[in-house]
């Protein structure tokens, strides 16, 4: 239905008294608005067709509107009530329920006069926004010069519901963000944005495609094949930046856009220009002597999953793209451990035959079975978080994140599959020094598990990441390279 169809409706008088006001006007965001709640649920019930119901030629049973108001549907469904005489006001509140209406132009009145007596000049590029509700009425204004949220009354950025800030110019991204979220849900009766908002939007997909191809840790929200889609859609949506579902998606985009240049700081003292550094103060200190022990107990397996969690949460702001990468590469290492387990659990039938310890076949069995057993419930715990997108990676990580130690024990639970697995390895082989005794004399045997002690000592020192440090009797001090730009492509 456009604009200019449900203007065409009969409407009704208002009303001779307006209707008492109960409660006061509210501040809200417009993000929450709760626009995707279930306030109602509905009945569905058989009905009477009539004759020539629906005929071009015949005109609808008329729906009445207060006077100068119209209504229009959103692209994703609901429908909401726009009035474009005097002062710009939107709502979401059913306005062919008698009383709302009339609720709705009283405290359109009512939030008019405030506005007024405070001085604020109420042009044509301000629109209010009104909520009704038990409690009074839920607004704020809107300015499309400036793109910006506003409201009557002075409120600190906690009352209202909004991320705290170093600077004025860094709360201006806080409210643009607002503002590009109404202007995505009400977006049908205006007329369009301007071509600048569009072109604006492609130069800066154009450089995410750019940057996200030549950067693995560039602070844009898309990667780089998701950037590339939004960049034909917006570039095949030239000619049509006036219509409401463009307008739609370009405002939701926007909105993203704008999110996201308040997380890194844009155009602050100092922004955040690589996804993994941390530009925050953080008040809570990690305990740190904990974390060899468990790299050491899990065979060093502990360590880059810590690595990869501390990453992906920097300052408490996740990607989606980076931690549905991440859970893919864990399931994927959960399932390869079941794998391996279970194959490593059917060798310990030879022990039933061969001369060797049952109590080490038996702890290496119990561990193979706690990493067979510890696979299948880390994948079961996290298949339905492992492809959800930032929001619900965000929920996860908040709550499994420990003031005082992080992200270790989260880390100690994804590795405990491989680490237990490696455990159970040793214990299993160590048998091996058994038969050797058993079959040949102790002092050969002896030396065949010092050679392969050796080897085995050899390969991980020489593939360890750990620097060892020198001798104090070292002579020659080397200086240390620096890092060339080159080193870090």
């Amino acid at each position: 239905m456009s604009p200019q169809e449900s203007s065409s409706r009969p409407v009704l008088s208002g009303p001779s008294e307006p209707p008492s006001l109960s409660g006061s006007l509210n501040p809200i965001l417009p993000q929450l608005t709760g626009r995707y709640d279930v306030t109602k649920k509905v009945q569905r019930s058989h009905t009477i067709v009539q004759p020539g119901m629906f005929l071009s030629t015949r005109d609808a049973s008329p729906t009445y509107l207060p006077p100068h108001w119209s209504a229009v549907t959103h692209p994703e469904g609901n429908i909401y009530f726009y009035r474009n005489v005097g002062l710009r006001v939107v709502t979401n509140s059913y306005m062919y329920t008698p009383e709302i209406g009339e609720k709705t132009c009283a405290w359109a009145t009512e939030a008019e006069r405030q506005a007024t007596n405070r001085g604020f000049p109420l042009t044509d590029s301000i629109e209010l926004y009104l909520q009704v509700d038990d409690e009074g009425c839920n607004y704020y204004f809107i300015d499309r010069v400036t793109q910006t949220v506003f409201w009557l009354d002075e409120y600190d950025t906690s009352e209202l519901g909004l991320h705290p800030v170093v600077s004025p110019s860094h709360l201006k991204w806080v409210l643009e963000a607002q503002f590009w979220s109404h202007i995505e849900n009400f977006s049908m009766h205006f007329g369009g944005l301007s071509r600048k908002s569009l072109e604006d939007l492609i130069l800066i997909f154009s450089h995410a495609v750019a940057d996200t191809l030549t950067s693995a840790v560039s602070t844009f929200p898309y990667d780089g094949p998701t950037c590339e889609k939004f960049l034909n859609l917006l570039l095949s949506s030239r000619d049509r930046i006036h219509d409401g579902h463009t307008v739609t998606f370009v405002a939701r985009l926007w909105s993203i856009i704008v999110y996201n240049r308040y997380e890194t700081h844009y155009g602050q003292e100092q922004s955040r220009l690589s996804r993994d550094s941390s530009i925050l103060v953080n008040e809570d200190s990690e305990t740190q002597w904990t974390r060899p022990v468990l790299s050491w107990l899990s065979f060093g397996s502990s360590d880059s999953y810590l690595k990869c969690l501390d990453d992906l949460f920097v300052d408490q702001f996740v990607y989606g793209s980076d931690w549905d990468n991440f859970m893919t590469q864990c399931v994927k290492g959960w399932q390869q451990c079941t794998i391996a387990s279970m194959g490593l659990l059917l060798l310990h039938i030879f022990c039933f035959f061969l001369p060797v310890s049952s109590v080490l076949a038996f702890i290496s069995a119990s561990l193979c079975s706690i990493s067979f057993l510890a696979s299948i419930l880390l994948i079961h715990r996290h298949e339905g978080i492992s492809t959800s997108g930032a929001d619900r990676a965000f929920d996860y990580l908040y709550t499994v994140s420990s003031p005082r130690f992080k992200f270790q024990g989260v880390a100690l639970a994804f590795s405990l599959p491989k680490a237990v697995f490696l455990w159970s390895i040793l214990v299993f082989f160590s048998q091996w020094a058994i038969l050797l005794c058993h079959y040949i004399s102790f002092k050969y045997a002896a030396v065949c598990v010092a050679a392969v002690v050796s080897v085995f000592l050899a390969f991980q020192l020489t593939t360890s990441s750990i620097q060892f440090r020198k001798p104090s009797f070292w002579s020659l001090k080397s200086k240390p390279s620096e890092k060339d730009e080159a080193s870090m492509v």
